[in-house]
């Protein structure tokens, strides 16, 4: 497969992603960059390193904000999802 029909194939794939899908995603990335910032201020606060334990303080109350947001329009969609699909039936 040569690169232009590879992006095209992907193009293609990505537009046909719905919004519950695209949450979803965004709801498992959140939750690995929650645990990696969460392990930096474990470390951070092991090894002493106090200004870094500051700055990963403010980034966990920044993110957990950000999942609590996806976390929440996850289940908008899922609802959403849910409700569409009896009205089909």
């Amino acid at each position: 497969m040569k690169p232009k029909e590879f992006f095209k194939r992907w193009k293609g794939g990505i537009q046909q992603i719905t919004p519950l899908q695209q949450q979803k995603i965004n709801l498992i990335g959140s939750v690995f960059v929650v645990c990696g910032v969460i392990i930096g201020i474990i470390t951070s606060f092991m090894l002493k390193l106090w200004w870094l334990f500051i700055i990963l303080l403010g980034s966990l109350l920044l993110t957990g904000i950000s999942f609590i947001s996806i976390l929440q329009k996850y289940f908008v969609f899922n609802e959403l999802n849910k409700q569409m699909k009896e009205d089909v039936e």
